[in-house]
């Protein structure tokens, strides 16, 4: 599983660190070498991000979310037994709810959660996260 932060890396990560490690995992992705699931949340974060942070027109976002669509991610859909998850993970960690929700679902999955979000996932040490820099 990967967040936001690795994805936007994929389309729009001009001038980012740990892009060599991002491209990495879209090389392991199209290859078959693994597999990736994302929570059906990750677009509208996505979104936001193209908007917000990085000031994308309309064709760019809409280019970029066909992109994503196209690829052979599994996106799984937000349940209540996930969001009940994420409301423990909140406050064990101080998350806000998506960054709670992307580790509450790889935990669900039992599956590694690969973040470049140090500040969010930077702080969870049970072996769930692999921060991108690490990604070999």
């Amino acid at each position: 599983m990967v967040d936001t932060s690795v994805v936007l890396k994929w389309f729009h990560g001009n001038g980012e660190l740990h892009l060599k490690e991002a491209g990495q995992i879209l090389d392991d992705l199209r290859f078959g070498r693994i597999n990736i699931s994302i929570p059906d949340i990750l677009p509208l974060e996505l979104l936001n991000a193209l908007i917000k942070g990085k000031g994308l027109s309309t064709d760019e976002i809409r280019e970029t979310l066909n992109d994503l669509f196209e690829m052979p991610i599994k996106i799984i859909e937000v349940s209540l037994p996930i969001l009940e998850e994420s409301s423990k993970l909140m406050l064990k960690y101080n998350l806000a709810s998506y960054d709670a929700y992307f580790l509450a679902l790889a935990k669900y999955e039992d599956c590694k959660l690969i973040s470049d979000d140090q500040k969010a996932h930077g702080k969870v040490k049970d072996g769930t996260v692999i921060m991108l820099g690490q990604y070999k």
